[in-house]
This record gives C-alpha cells, sequence and structure tokens, in this order.
C-alpha cells in the first residue's frame, strides 16, 4: 500500500494582512493630502483630479473618517486620472483605504496602479510586485500571481522565495503538467547554481504525478527525489509509488524489490512474500535465506510463523546445493555459444551475491545473445551498481528499454547514491 504522505508546499494565503508595510513602500508623501498640499507638488498634478482626490484624501487622513464613504468615492478618483502622477496618487490612496478597512481587493488594486504610473521607485518594485502577487493568489487569481510573483523575483525580491508559490499557482488552476514542469526547470535550476533543492517541491510534484495515473513521470520523479536526498524516507515513497504504478512481470519486480532490499525499505508482508515467490527458493535459495532474515529481523515472520518455517527449510535445504552447483554453471556459461546458459549463471550468483562474477556472466549473455536482453542488461546493472561501479552500472542500464524501463531508471538512482 502506497502512503502518499505528500504535504503541500507553503502558500502566500494570509501573508498579505501585514500591509502596513506595503504602506512604507509606499511612502508617507504618496498617501495623504500633503501629497497636493504643497504648490510644488500640485504642480505635478492634473488640476481636475486635485478636485476630486483633495475631499476622499482628507476622509482617510481624518481620524475617524467614513472610511466607506471614501471608498465609494474611489470610481470617481481613478476617473479623473489626467496623469501618471494622477495615477500614483490615487494608487496609493487606494491601498490606504483597502489596508485601513481590511480589503484585500482594494489594496491589490492600489498597488496595481501605483506600480502601473511608473513612479514607483527601482528598488521598491520588487516588493510590491511580490504584494501583488501575494494578493492575486489569495484571490485565487493564480495567472496574475504568477506573473506577479515572477516579475518579484527578477527584480531581485529574495525576502521569500516565491517559486514554490508560482508552482503552486499552476496546480490552483489544475494545469498539473505545467506545475510538474516547472518545478523540474527549477530543481535543475537551483542545481546548476549549487542552491540547496527544495525537497517539499519534488514530493509535490509527484503527488500530483501520482494522482494524475503518470507512471512515467512519476519514475522520473521517485528517482530524482532520491538522487537529491537519499533518505529512508525518499527511498520507501519513491520506491512504493514506482512498485504501484508500474505494472512489472515477476521477474522485473523482483529486481525492484532487490532494490527495496538493497535501501532497506522493505516494510510490508505482503512485500516480502512476493520477493520470495518471484526469487523461487528452488532456484535462488540463498537469497530467500537473506530475504527471510531480514524479515525475521525487522519482525515481519516470526520464528513460529508457518510460512516463515516452511520457506527456511526449504531454503536451508537448498542453499548449499545451489552454492556447490554454481561453479559448474559458469564453466558451462563460458563455454557455451549460446548466451542462455551465461544468463542462467548470472541469476544464481546474482543470488549468491557474488557481484562481480555475476557481472561477468551477463555480460557474456548480452554477448552471446538471449531473449530477454533486458532482463539480462539489468541484471548486469544491478550487479555492477552492487560493486559500487556507478558509471558502469549508469551506462548498462541506460540501454534498458520498454517494460522494465522503470526498475532499470530506480537502479540508476541508487548507482547515483554511491557515485
Amino acid at each position: 500500500m502506497v502512503r502518499m504522505g505528500f504535504t503541500g508546499s507553503r502558500t502566500l494565503r494570509g501573508a498579505a494582512s501585514a500591509f502596513a508595510m506595503a504602506l512604507t513602500l509606499a511612502g508617507g508623501a504618496l498617501g495623504g493630502a500633503a501629497l497636493i498640499a504643497t504648490p510644488a507638488a500640485a504642480q505635478e498634478y492634473t488640476k481636475n483630479f486635485i478636485a476630486v482626490y483633495q475631499p476622499v484624501a482628507e476622509i482617510v487622513n481624518a481620524e475617524g473618517g467614513d472610511l466607506n464613504a471614501a471608498r465609494a468615492q474611489l470610481d470617481a478618483v481613478q476617473a479623473a486620472i489626467g496623469s501618471e502622477d494622477d495615477r500614483n496618487a490615487a494608487g496609493s490612496l487606494t491601498l490606504n483605504i483597502g489596508t485601513k478597512l481590511s480589503d484585500k481587493a482594494l489594496q491589490r488594486r492600489g498597488l496595481e496602479m501605483m506600480l502601473q504610473s511608473g513612479k514607483v521607485a527601482p528598488e521598491q518594485q520588487a516588493q510590491f510586485q511580490f504584494f501583488v502577487g501575494n494578493l492575486a493568489y489569495d484571490a485565487n487569481d493564480y495567472a496574475a500571481a504568477r506573473t506577479a510573483l515572477q516579475a518579484a523575483y527578477d527584480a531581485g525580491y529574495r525576502e521569500q522565495d516565491v517559486r514554490p508559490i508560482i508552482a503552486e499557482s499552476y496546480f490552483g488552476e489544475g494545469q498539473n503538467q505545467q506545475g510538474i514542469a516547472y518545478i523540474e526547470q527549477l530543481v535543475a535550476e537551483q542545481r546548476a547554481a549549487g542552491e540547496p533543492v527544495n525537497e517539499n517541491l519534488i514530493r509535490r510534484a509527484l503527488r500530483f504525478a501520482y494522482e494524475g495515473n503518470d507512471a512515467a513521470k512519476a519514475t522520473e520523479l521517485s528517482a530524482l527525489l532520491i538522487t537529491n536526498n537519499p533518505t529512508t524516507e525518499s527511498w520507501k515513497q519513491g520506491l512504493q509509488v514506482v512498485n504501484a504504478m508500474v505494472d512489472l512481470e515477476p521477474q522485473a519486480q523482483l529486481d525492484l524489490l532487490r532494490l527495496m532490499l538493497a535501501t532497506d525499505t522493505l516494510s510490508d508482508r505482503r512485500e516480502f512474500v512476493t520477493y520470495i515467490e518471484a526469487a523461487d527458493v528452488r532456484v535462488m535459495s540463498n537469497e530467500v535465506q537473506r530475504v527471510l532474515a531480514k524479515g525475521l529481523q525487522q519482525g515481519i515472520f516470526s520464528a513460529s510463523d508457518d510460512y516463515y518455517s516452511e520457506v527456511k527449510r526449504l531454503a536451508d535445504q537448498r542453499a548449499p546445493i545451489d552454492q556447490r552447483e554454481a561453479p559448474a554453471l559458469v564453466t558451462e556459461a563460458r563455454g557455451s555459444g549460446q548466451g542462455n546458459a551465461a544468463q542462467s549463471a548470472g541469476d544464481v550468483q546474482l543470488s549468491l551475491a557474488d557481484y562481480a562474477l555475476a557481472e561477468e556472466m551477463y555480460k557474456l549473455a548480452v554477448e552471446k545473445g538471449v531473449a530477454d536482453r533486458d532482463r539480462a542488461l539489468t541484471r548486469m546493472g544491478i550487479a555492477q551498481a552492487m560493486q559500487g561501479k556507478a558509471a558502469d552500472a549508469k551506462a548498462t542500464l541506460e540501454q534498458v528499454s520498454g517494460a522494465r524501463a522503470p526498475v532499470a531508471r530506480m537502479w540508476m538512482a541508487y548507482a547515483d547514491t554511491k557515485a
């Protein structure tokens, strides 16, 4: 069972309430009646605008002024705009009223007018755009939020990272593929810049790939999550996602379960039993012994468990026989003109954990030709990865195609973590 314990990225909802900062940014000279009380300043505004603006500004500045009455006159103030200085003053007035009334729509409107005027100082524009994006996101206007937040980032805003919120804006609109693509691009940029990668972003993208039943993308994101943060939790989540989403035939699933054993992420009885049945105690008894021991150690099995007892009895009987017969299989494989014998010998050596000899056998199998080349390549890559030969393993696993590709991709992630 896959437990999709994904948590959403922190959003900007609620952060816009602290608009005292915005007022500070706007500057006291922009917000009050004094703006046009000074003759020198008055020359920058149109006469008609001053006549409409001044009474509203006086209401706003007066202690106990009727702010609702002032709000009702804002459309008239906006209609009287005759210059960009007018627009900036009208925006500041609108922002003041919106802040005092806790009206986020007015706050946003005021900030947007000020930005449109071109009168906001260059060093203040990033923060203004941040607040606009903040308010747009809060209003579920995700496209506008994206535009403003990107503008804030491009202008140098770094008081908090707005990029996760840009990603969330796509998900908010139901544009999940675009959100995933944005996160992938962002992670690539973070890695290229040597920045810490936001693991929660990858988990967020993985959630939407999983919910969208996009197995290929979920596999890639699982590998990305693990490569960036190869913790047991990451491995467990990523491998469970792949195991749940990808339809694997028993031998391919065995190779995925082998990776779960290697990363200590086998977690329930069903996984252990599936592993044991796919390995087959009659063929890979030594490997079955290791799986049984791990299950016993984790409390999945107990010594009195009938299933455990029976399989262990068979494995213990068969294991020494497999060990004695293994050298003959290697000799036969080396002398055979076909690759099938080498593949069989490789399977036995892999189950014996003789990874160097297993690698040799699978190489022979590929060179001589086998019906299931992807299987031989996968297991050759596994043998190389288990020896710590990361570059060789990745080069081998990159050749795997078809139904086994997701398994190979996850083993490539393992090789990356061991590089």
